[in-house]
């Protein structure tokens, strides 16, 4: 799956998930931290930026991923970039929404099952990309 630049072809790959489970929006990725030289996934933070269908932004749509490893398994968080008060999805073995202010495990949002399909997309991602 990666190419000649494996940051590029990462941020790509991220985008295509992005646009697969948040439809109907189009979306950018940014990463705001870098890969180490040996492509090892330590903590990436990416910013996922979302347009509508007439190219507009629509910034209350942004969502921050945090990538990271634990052992062998790939973790990630999803939250939304600007509603800072909505729960955050933490995903390891099993998807985990929690209150973003207290940390405190919640019930699962009107949004999740975007959010939870996303991280299985990214979560196959991460695997087959990074050693």
């Amino acid at each position: 799956m990666l190419t000649s630049d494996p940051k590029d072809s990462l941020i790509a790959e991220v985008a295509k998930a992005a646009d697969l489970c948040m439809k109907p929006y189009v979306h950018s990725v940014f990463l705001e931290n870098q890969l180490d030289d040996d492509n090892d996934l330590d903590d990436l933070i990416f910013k996922i930026q979302c347009r509508n269908i007439d190219g507009e932004r629509e910034e209350s749509m942004d969502i921050e991923l945090e990538v990271y490893k634990s052992g062998n398994e790939v973790n990630m968080t999803i939250s939304w970039k600007s509603l800072i008060e909505r729960p955050i999805l933490w995903q390891g073995k099993h998807a985990v929404w929690m209150d973003s202010s207290s940390g405190v495990q919640c019930e699962t949002p009107s949004y999740g099952q975007l959010f939870e399909s996303l991280a299985r997309r990214l979560k196959t991602i991460f695997k087959t990309s990074l050693t």
